[in-house]
């Protein structure tokens, strides 16, 4: 990623547009993606995906070219947010429901809330009460999701040939969904709030929106947390970065289902912890890895109850605020998917490479 500001800083006032190429020392392009993520109505990031080995320096020079000439871009990241009632409608902004029945969302959005997908595997939020993550296991790298849970369209609860929903959520957090703890009790983000949605960009090699709640009681406390998920092409992961205002003695709170397993592996490191779990846990007892990646922190992994009120069947780990927004990656790697899948090794080599290139640094100079 690349500041508007510092290239103008060099360059003076650049181009409006929404491609432009990198041109390395061999003449080769690679596209990058210019996004306005502040909603100001211009561009303020260049974003690119650049193969670099370790120690290896590359230069490139920017060329501008006509939007014509990008008519038949790939794209490798989708967002998907549909009324259920004319999926023609994608919404750009909505307000989440009140309810926690599932009835009322599947009758209300597409795939009952936003979904968000790239080239490798796909998530789902609930945007309800319930405000959990679920995942979209693909066997395609296309991008499917406009088409998925319209009316009398197959269920998604089977086998399609794009893939399938794989994960069995209930009340718990699912893939990756956020929380708030209080003199150790766990408080969902959903129930009570004035919850909101709001797509930020969608391009060829990443998407980003955001979820947005207000006025979440915490003991008398009203907390605003606001929550941005980016999807990057050819990653098997999300990313978040996580806002919380007047949290008071608050804390953060992510975490992995844990309906279909027993165990978690944590890994502690300097620039990068992250915990685990590897099992027979997709929806027809796949295995199915999954991981909260967090860089530079150091984290604790803790257990919440099988039953009860609240968030139940959950890994989870604790986040400070001292250091806002608050960042982390979640993963998933579907057997179904890749064969290396279905054995923890397989997963676990995967996972470490992914950790890997999170964790290293890179510079950039103008």
């Amino acid at each position: 990623v690349v500041k508007r500001s510092d290239l103008e800083a060099k360059f003076g006032q650049l181009k409006e547009q929404s491609l432009v190429y990198l041109v390395d020392e061999n003449g080769d392009k690679i596209l990058a993606q210019l996004d306005d993520t502040r909603g100001k109505g211009a561009w303020d990031e260049l974003y690119a995906q650049v193969d670099l080995k370790t120690g290896q320096n590359r230069t490139f020079t920017l060329e501008w070219a006509d939007e014509a000439d990008f008519a038949d871009v790939k794209y490798r990241t989708n967002i998907r947010f549909a009324d259920i009632n004319d999926a023609s409608k994608e919404l750009e902004r909505a307000e989440r429901l009140k309810t926690s029945d599932s009835e009322t969302a599947e009758n209300t959005f597409q795939f009952e809330g936003p979904g968000w997908e790239n080239d490798v595997i796909g998530f789902r939020n609930y945007f309800d009460a319930r405000n959990g993550m679920d995942i979209w296991g693909k066997v395609t790298s296309k991008m499917v999701l406009d088409k998925v849970g319209v009316k009398d369209a197959p269920t998604y609860h089977k086998m399609q040939e794009w893939g399938m929903d794989i994960l069995k959520v209930g009340n718990s957090l699912g893939a990756g969904g956020i929380a708030l703890i209080s003199a150790n009790k766990l408080y969902q983000v959903g129930p009570g709030a004035v919850g909101t949605y709001k797509l930020i960009t969608e391009g060829p090699l990443r998407s980003i929106f955001e979820l947005k709640f207000d006025r979440i009681n915490i003991e008398g406390r009203l907390i605003s947390v606001s929550h941005r998920i980016t999807i990057e092409a050819g990653r098997p992961f999300y990313n978040n970065l996580v806002f919380v205002d007047d949290a008071g003695d608050a804390k953060l709170v992510t975490g992995i289902v844990n309906m279909q397993t027993n165990d978690v592996y944590y890994i502690p490191g300097t620039d990068v912890s992250y915990f685990f779990t590897h099992d027979k846990q997709a929806y027809f007892g796949e295995y199915l890895g999954m991981a909260i990646i967090v860089p530079n922190r150091q984290i604790e992994v803790f257990t919440a109850p099988d039953e009860g009120e609240g968030i139940i069947q959950t890994y989870y780990t604790v986040l400070d605020l001292v250091n806002q927004p608050i960042e982390y990656y979640f993963m998933a790697a579907w057997e179904v998917q890749n064969s290396i899948y279905s054995t923890f090794k397989g997963f676990e080599n995967e996972l470490k490479k992914q950790v890997d290139q999170i964790a290293a640094k890179i510079d950039v100079v103008i």
